[in-house]
Parts: structure tokens; C-alpha cells; sequence
């Protein structure tokens, strides 16, 4: 920023020695214009830089999609163009340039305004949780006064005004000095935001507004027979490009965010399983042997010392029910029944050990992709501890069916119902646990008229259906 603020005051020192000490008009162009071009190309480098430069609590950086982020203020750089110039600024910029260089250089000012403003809009709004935020407001204001008065010294120069009122002038004073307050403002630790699953819809939409006014402004256009000249032509086919590059950038950004949370899931699952092996193997076997040993030693004791028979008894009885406690442990670790039998009977254990009744209707055939039981099965322990905790249940049906190379999963309360996908943290890890297998978990709790929850896991090898698989797991839920 330090490198811009000196190419611009190169310009001004052009500008002055033409107009003060020569007492004549700048060329257009003139070697001013290029000092002064020089701070929108370098100052959009210091923005990229400090918004991808994010320190937080414990050393962590967040980077953003920045390309992303300046691809959307390209597109609306690019659509304000095409509407400013069709308006009002390809008529003044026509008619006050004499030469094609004139007309190159009298058009770089406004994109350059326009870029920078769009830039610090849109890294300011994505910077909300970051260290240097304040950073970026000050000198995103800064560099807002440089643009507003820059763009409003280059409309009085193509207009052909012969003076330049004092006011036009205030922006190059105040931007300079936000730009200053910008440098000697430290960054600050910030907490660590909470998550919070939110859509940010201003920020999405907002590469589209203006291109959608654009494009409704060529159509109107060309209903009314007006011709479009070269530079809308080329403005309009860049904002295209661009868009299509944006989208293309989304779509496989989403999709490797899909490939990390599917390969986050099945890490923890398999940390899972082999803590519950290694609680199993080690810990629980020891206890086992120890119990053991102490059953012997106690068998051993002579009858006239019955207090040590007691003794050895107590600690005995002690490792037997740390050993069933390990046991306990261990299955909300890993679900081990699904290791030896599949899913139907792990649904039918959970049923079994629910406080509430449970019906259970699981018409799965053989064996499913062990990520897909291991998702299943939680999904159904959340939703009985729901029932049971929250919901003031009765009764509770449970269903499974594999039908279009997918599980299909509810589980049905007569609650109280009220329930929100949206709040409750249990609902939105299954809901991620879900999502990032491939699936869509749904969740219908009405108040008063109990709770539906519907899960549908995509199979990567779907096994045989069975012949009822054709109906709709949702045509079963029990009516209020």
C-alpha cells in the first residue's frame, strides 16, 4: 500500500509541476496517469494480501476463497460497466478523448474505481470474524474517498471542465489519511466464532444484482433497435467469462468440501473403532484376568480368615462390574454389534435397551457399506434419546428399507414434538453425518403432533431389494 501511495504521488508531482510551475494543461494521456494508475493495481494487492492474512487464537489462519471473492468483484466491476457506460459514460468518454491511447487510459479510471470499490466491499463483508478486520475498513474507506474523488476529477477532465471545484479534492486528502490510520491500526486477537450453519444470501447474490440490471438494461436496448458498440460488446462478453469461471471454481470447491467431510466422518468412525477394540482388547481383557485371579486367591483363603475372604470378594465384585462398565463404554464408542450382525440386529439392540417401547420394521437384506450402517445406527440412538429426553414419547416406530440403490430410515415418535434441525447441535451432526455420506436428512415436528424423521443413505453398491422396497417410508407415518 506503502509502494501505491507512492506511485500516486508520483502523479501528483507531474500534475503539479505541469499545472503550477509550468502553468499549462496536462497531455492526455500524460506520464501523471501513470503514477496515478499505479494505485489501484498495487492497492488491490494489499487488499488480497491482508485478507488472506487471518491470524486467530492459537496460531490457526482461515484463507478464504479469494478467488472466488475477486472473481465476484470483477463480475460486478464488469456490470457496472456495462451500465455506466451505456448510460452516461461512453458518451462523455467519446466525446473528450481524441486518441485511441486517450480513450484507453480515460476508460481505465472509472474500471480501476469501480474495482477497488467492489474489491473492499466484498473482503470487508467476508472478513467479518477476522484479526485485521478493522484493518480493512480503514483503508477500504480510504481507498473509497481516492475513488470517489478520482472518478469525479477524471468526469470533470473528459467533460472538458476548465477548473476543479475544492471539493473534489477532499477525497485525495481524507483517503490518504484512512490509509495512514489503516497502517498504525494493530490487529487484535479475536474468539474463534461459534458454527453456525447460516447462508449468507446478500453476499451470494451480490455478484448477480448488478448482472442481472445489466442484462436487463442490453435487452431493453435491443427491443428499442439500439446498437451496441465495441467496448459493451467486449464488456459483456468478459462478465459471461467470468461468471462461467466463478461457477466452475464453486462447484469444485463444494465438491472437494464434500470429499473432506466425508473423509472427516469416516476418519472418526474408524478412530472410533479402534478405540473400542483397543478398550476391548486391553483394558476390559485385563480387568477379566484380574477379576480372575482374585476369584482364585479368594477360593484359596483359609476358613479362619474370613475377613480377607471378604475382602478379596468386594474387590472381586468391583473389577466384574468395571468390567461391565468398560463394556457399556465401549458400545457408545463404537456400535460392536454392528461389526458382527449388520444393522438389523443393532436396531433391535437399541429398541431393546430404549426406555420407551419400540417397534421395530427393518426390511434389510445382507449387508450395507459399513459407513452407511455406522450412520444409520446413530442416527436412530439420537432420535430414541430424543424421544425418550425431550419429546415425552409413548411409543417410537423404527423403519429401514433399501429401495433406488439407497437406505430409507425413519423413526416416528407421539411426542410433543417441536423439534428443529436447525438448533439442536445432536440433530445437526447426524444432519452432517448424513450430508456427507451423500444423503438428505429431513425432520417434520409439527408441536403437538410428535416427531418424523426421515434419513435416505445413497448405497455405493446397493444389495438386493426386496420386494417391498417400492413403497414410500414416508407413506407409513403415523397420523396425529
Amino acid at each position: 500500500m506503502g509502494a501505491a501511495t507512492c506511485g500516486w504521488t508520483i502523479g501528483q508531482l507531474v500534475w503539479s509541476w505541469y499545472r503550477l510551475f509550468r502553468g499549462v494543461g496536462l497531455p492526455s494521456p500524460s506520464p501523471a496517469d501513470a503514477g496515478y494508475l499505479t494505485l489501484p493495481i498495487l492497492a488491490l494487492a494489499a487488499i488480497i494480501v491482508l485478507a488472506a492474512d487471518r491470524p486467530v487464537p492459537g496460531g490457526l489462519r482461515r484463507r478464504p476463497g479469494l478467488a472466488v471473492i475477486i472473481l465476484d468483484g470483477l463480475v460486478v466491476v464488469g456490470a457496472l460497466f456495462v451500465l455506466t457506460w451505456s448510460t452516461s459514460l461512453g458518451s462523455v468518454v467519446r466525446a473528450g478523448a481524441a486518441t485511441p491511447l486517450a480513450y484507453t487510459v480515460a476508460i481505465a479510471y472509472p474500471i480501476t474505481d469501480l474495482l477497488l470499490a467492489v474489491i473492499v466491499i466484498l473482503l470487508v463483508a467476508a472478513a467479518a470474524p477476522a484479526a485485521n478486520r478493522t484493518q480493512l475498513i480503514f483503508l477500504g474507506a480510504g481507498l473509497f474517498c481516492l475513488a470517489f474523488s478520482d472518478s469525479f476529477f477524471a468526469y470533470l477532465v473528459s467533460s472538458g471542465a476548465q477548473s476543479v471545484p475544492p471539493p473534489a479534492d477532499a477525497g485525495f486528502i481524507a483517503g490518504h489519511a484512512l490509509v495512514a490510520v489503516a497502517a498504525l491500526t494493530p490487529t487484535r486477537d479475536t474468539p474463534v466464532p461459534p458454527v453456525r450453519r447460516h447462508v449468507r444470501w446478500g453476499h451470494l447474490l451480490l455478484p448477480y444484482i448488478p448482472v442481472a440490471a445489466a442484462g436487463l438494461l442490453l435487452i431493453w436496448q435491443f427491443v428499442r433497435g439500439m446498437p451496441m458498440d465495441r467496448v459493451e460488446i467486449v464488456a459483456a462478453a468478459v462478465v459471461i467469462l467470468l461468471l462461467v469461471v466463478r461457477q466452475a471454481l464453486t462447484l469444485a470447491e463444494s465438491a472437494a468440501l464434500v470429499a473432506s467431510r466425508t473423509r472427516l466422518v469416516l476418519a472418526a468412525d474408524l478412530a472410533r473403532r479402534r478405540l473400542e477394540r483397543d478398550l476391548h482388547d486391553g483394558v476390559q481383557q485385563r480387568l477379566v484376568s484380574l477379576g480372575l485371579e482374585v476369584r482364585r486367591a479368594e477360593a484359596s483363603v483359609p476358613d479362619e480368615l474370613p475377613q480377607l475372604r471378604r475382602e478379596l470378594a468386594t474387590i472381586a465384585d468391583g473389577l466384574r462390574e468395571t468390567s461391565d462398565d468398560m463394556r457399556e463404554l465401549t458400545r457408545g464408542v463404537h456400535p460392536a454389534m454392528l461389526t458382527g450382525g449388520g444393522l438389523r440386529p443393532a436396531l433391535r439392540t437399541l429398541a431393546r435397551r430404549s426406555a420407551l417401547p419400540v417397534v421395530v420394521d427393518v426390511n434389510v437384506d445382507g449387508r450395507l457399506p459399513e459407513p452407511v450402517e455406522i450412520a444409520a445406527y446413530y442416527v436412530v440412538a439420537e432420535a430414541l434419546t430424543n424421544a425418550a429426553k425431550h419429546a415425552h414419547a409413548g411409543a417410537v416406530e423404527v423403519g429401514a428399507r433399501v429401495h433406488g440403490g439407497a437406505l430409507h430410515l425413519w423413526v416416528h415418535d407421539d411426542g410433543i414434538g417441536g423439534a428443529n434441525l436447525r438448533r439442536g447441535t445432536g440433530l445437526i451432526g447426524l444432519s452432517d453425518r448424513v450430508e456427507a455420506l451423500g444423503g438428505v436428512l429431513t425432520v417434520d415436528s409439527p408441536p403437538g403432533q410428535g416427531t418424523r424423521l426421515w434419513a435416505e443413505l445413497p448405497l455405493d453398491e446397493p444389495p438386493g431389494e426386496p420386494a417391498s422396497g417400492a413403497l414410500d417410508p414416508r407413506s407409513r407415518a403415523p397420523h396425529a
